[in-house]
């Protein structure tokens, strides 16, 4: 049996390839009408853009091109200052209390003799005062009566002064007594002695005699205490306690002539 080979036809291959096409054409627009209508589209996912702006880079800078850097200036360091020691804390100074003043017992003496001497003044001045009523009445009566008008009467001193040599008493001796008082304590406020003689117990007493205005006449020893610098620091005591205060007029006489007689330190 022999075979025999046809010749190759070109336009039967075109034809065949045609259809070929159009067939798969009308297949695949089948399947998406089929998929159309009995298939769900898929969601479309819109995904969050960026948008990313392409900027040119600058070219490369030379090294020529940069500014010189500028040197920092560093900070000076400057040296630790050395390290004071601590001041040891200052003492405390205790002032001490200011005590009061004790009051001189002689002071106070002085003070207890002059409110004596002044309620017997006071008492002596109420009895003179009667007596002296008692005498007007008794020299009325006389008068009267017509007796003793032929006696002479006493002289009586101008101002009634007491001669030296009077006796004090009564009324006239408590008011020497409180001059002298006076004048005393003048001069024992100026009364010091340095320690070596205060332990002394030296005495001295000294005659002061003074006029009608208080002014020194005379002063003297009468009686030492046997050491000298004692002696003339009583004198010099009387000195600084000048001008005293004048005496009463009726014993300006007595104070001048027999004058005042002053203990050292009574």
């Amino acid at each position: 049996m022999s075979s025999e080979k046809k010749p190759f036809d070109a336009d039967d291959s075109i034809s065949t390839g045609l259809k070929v096409s159009i067939g798969l054409h009308v297949a695949i627009f089948a399947i998406f009408t089929v998929k159309a209508f009995f298939f769900e589209p898929e969601p479309i996912n819109y995904q969050s853009a960026m948008r990313v702006d392409i900027v040119g880079l600058p070219d490369k800078v030379t090294e020529q091109q940069l500014p010189p850097k500028k040197e920092e200036k560093k900070p000076e360091q400057k040296p630790p200052e050395p390290v004071k020691p601590k001041e040891p804390p200052k003492p405390v100074e205790v002032k001490p209390v200011a005590k009061a003043p004790k009051k001189d017992p002689e002071a106070i003496n002085l003070e207890k003799d002059k409110n004596k001497q002044k309620e017997a003044l006071e008492k002596l001045k109420a009895m003179s005062a009667l007596d002296q009523i008692k005498k007007d009445i008794d020299s009325e009566k006389k008068k009267i009566a017509g007796v003793g008008t032929s006696k002479a009467q006493p002289t009586q001193v101008k101002g009634n002064v007491l001669s030296p040599g009077t006796e004090l008493t009564g009324l006239n001796k408590l008011q020497h007594d409180t001059y002298l008082a006076d004048l005393d304590h003048q001069i024992k406020q100026n009364w010091l002695l340095p320690e070596w003689l205060a332990k002394k117990p030296f005495r001295a007493q000294v005659r002061l005699k003074i006029d009608e205005k208080g002014q020194i006449l005379s002063r003297e020893i009468v009686l030492s205490s046997g050491n000298s610098s004692y002696d003339e620091l009583a004198l010099e005591t009387i000195d600084k306690s000048a001008p005293f205060a004048p005496p009463p007029e009726k014993f300006v006489s007595i104070v001048a002539v027999n004058g005042l007689v002053i203990g050292f330190p009574e």
